[in-house]
Parts: C-alpha cells; sequence; structure tokens
C-alpha cells in the first residue's frame, strides 16, 4: 500500500498565508471558534439539562432520573472539550466553561435527589419533592372511607 499524493495543502497553509476556517486550527482538530462552541454549547445544555431536572413530570417513574443526569452529564463533558482548545490558542477559558459544569453538576444532583425521593415513596416515606415527581395516588378500594 502506497502513501496518498501530497496535496497542495498538506502542512504548509500557514506558511502561505491561507486562513483556516473559524473551527480547524493547524491540527484539525478545532481552534478558538470550537473552543467557544464547546464552551456556549455546553451552558446552553447545562441551562436545558437543570430546568428538566427541576420541572420534569417524572411521574414515580425513577429510570426518568437516568436521562436527566445523562443530559447532565453532557453538560459538563461539551465544554470540558473546550479547555484544551483555549488553552491551545493561548486565550484564557470563558466563564461559561465553569458555569456550564456547574450547571451539569446540579442536574446530576437533582436527578440523584429525584431517585431518592421515588424510591423512599416507593416505601411509604415522603420527602420533599414537587408533587410532579411522585406518581399520582393509588386509588382506594370502593366503599372503604378514606
Amino acid at each position: 500500500m502506497t502513501d496518498p499524493a501530497p496535496r497542495d495543502d498538506d502542512g504548509d497553509a500557514e506558511e502561505r498565508g491561507i486562513p483556516t476556517p473559524w473551527w480547524q486550527d493547524q491540527y484539525d482538530v478545532g481552534g478558538l471558534g470550537m473552543a467557544r462552541f464547546f464552551a456556549w454549547a455546553g451552558l446552553l445544555l447545562g441551562a436545558g439539562a437543570l430546568a428538566i431536572a427541576v420541572f420534569a413530570p417524572l411521574e414515580g417513574q425513577a429510570l426518568r432520573t437516568v436521562w436527566i443526569a445523562g443530559f447532565g452529564a453532557a453538560a459538563m463533558w461539551v465544554p470540558w472539550m473546550a479547555i484544551p482548545r483555549y488553552r491551545r490558542a493561548g486565550v484564557a477559558v470563558s466563564w461559561a466553561v465553569p458555569v456550564a459544569m456547574g450547571l451539569g453538576a446540579l442536574a446530576i444532583l437533582a436527578a440523584i435527589y429525584a431517585f431518592v425521593v421515588i424510591w423512599a415513596a416507593s416505601g411509604g416515606v415522603i420527602l420533599p419533592a414537587p408533587d410532579y415527581w411522585l406518581g399520582p395516588p393509588a386509588p382506594s378500594a370502593p366503599g372503604v372511607p378514606t
């Protein structure tokens, strides 16, 4: 097997003054533009994950908390990819990165608490939580006063 034929833009684009797109750098992994994209996308994911964690009607189904924790983990992972790109560009890391990671962590903690609330409610222990996290009450037997 032979090496591919060399192209005109192999490694010397910067030497010739050819600008690279905002999403690339000399290593084709993304420059400062991708770092900013990851930071702001992570911030939006974090805000959305926290909103879902607090306002989602779980209705007593504990497995729904897994999705919330997954969105929280994505909200932490996406801005984490921005850090090396900021450092390679020689720029300070944006404030959006730690805020996004904090929002993702809060979403995961809310999902853990929601799971504990649902699990405790199945055993008869009611912890403070929104009503829409717990399922509807079981119907009482007909003719039995409650």
